[in-house]
């Protein structure tokens, strides 16, 4: 063969292999459903499926009250004097000590004051309104003004908690003026008002709090309170002997409801009717019995409170 020949064969054979390559197809990709259990199995969340129809939130049968109390076990920490540094004779009349509020234990119950109880769920968004949800009595107050008052450089309420429809009357009763500065958070709008010796001022949040947030003072720098501002009308806060109580409840529903206390670290080392139990960043869920009213009698070590 010329070496005219062996290049034509050579040609031959490059045009050949061209043409296999053009008919080279990937393999067909296949999808296997079952798989898909098998991967989420091995890999936990990381693999996904389809997301499924979301369930819907079953409606609720009737009304139910929730109430109990908050009782500390041991020894509470002390509570400490604060700096009351101008206008004495308004502010410590006759040099007495003013204490902190931020922890107050009823002596002769153990009750613990200003315990903030309130419903977060199951909406993420509470239907305001709602017939199924909002019983009919809470209509009825859900324009209602309330008071917030200052007396002797002290906000009278330590934790003042109202629906977002609500107002709040601040009050000045002392003969000195006062700046209440409201620091609110989420949709609660923050608001400085100065409020003149004997006068009064108005402030209306607008939107809820997703927690409690601080009230202060900026002429007297020791006063402080605490305001919580929800749309639903299922909250409360405890009493000077540490009870509480939550009427017209909607019933026969899981609900979730969150506790704050001020000086509160944790709500791990708690007895709730005896039993003992973990609240994991205060939050605990209840389904209550129609026409019933439930007690939750809660006991809180003061481990809980750095003490």
């Amino acid at each position: 063969m010329t070496k005219h020949d062996w290049r034509w064969v050579a040609g031959l054979a490059l045009l050949a292999a061209l043409a296999g390559c053009a008919r080279r197809r990937q393999p067909t990709e296949r999808f296997d459903a079952s798989s898909v259990d098998v991967l989420r199995t091995a890999f936990g969340s990381a693999v996904k499926g389809p997301a499924g129809p979301k369930a819907a939130i079953p409606d609720p049968d009737g009304w139910a009250t929730l109430k109990g109390t908050f009782k500390l076990v041991g020894q509470p920490p002390a509570r400490k004097p604060l700096d009351v540094n101008r206008d004495h004779s308004v502010c410590a009349p006759g040099g007495k000590p003013v204490l902190g509020e931020d922890l107050v234990i009823d002596t002769a119950t153990n009750g613990i004051k200003d315990v903030a109880i309130y419903l977060i769920g199951p909406h993420p968004k509470f239907p305001v309104g709602d017939s199924k949800w909002e019983h009919e009595s809470y209509g009825k107050t859900a324009g209602d003004e309330l008071l917030f008052d200052q007396k002797q450089c002290v906000f009278l309420t330590h934790l003042l908690a109202i629906r977002s429809s609500q107002k709040v009357r601040v009050t000045n009763s002392d003969p000195v003026g006062h700046n209440t500065n409201i620091n609110g958070i989420g949709g609660a709008k923050s608001e400085s008002i100065t409020v003149p010796e004997h006068g009064y001022s108005m402030y209306q949040p607008g939107g809820q709090s997703p927690r409690p947030f601080k009230v202060i003072c900026n002429i007297h720098p020791w006063m402080g309170a605490m305001m919580l501002v929800r749309d639903s009308p299922f909250f409360a806060v405890s009493k000077a002997d540490g009870s509480f109580e939550i009427p017209n409840l909607p019933s026969g529903v899981e609900l979730e409801f969150q506790v704050f206390q001020e000086a509160a670290k944790n709500y791990k080392e708690l007895t709730v009717n005896g039993k003992a139990a973990t609240w994991e960043q205060g939050k605990f869920k209840i389904k209550l019995p129609k026409d019933q009213t439930e007690t939750l009698n809660v006991e809180i070590k003061s481990a809980a409170f750095g003490a």
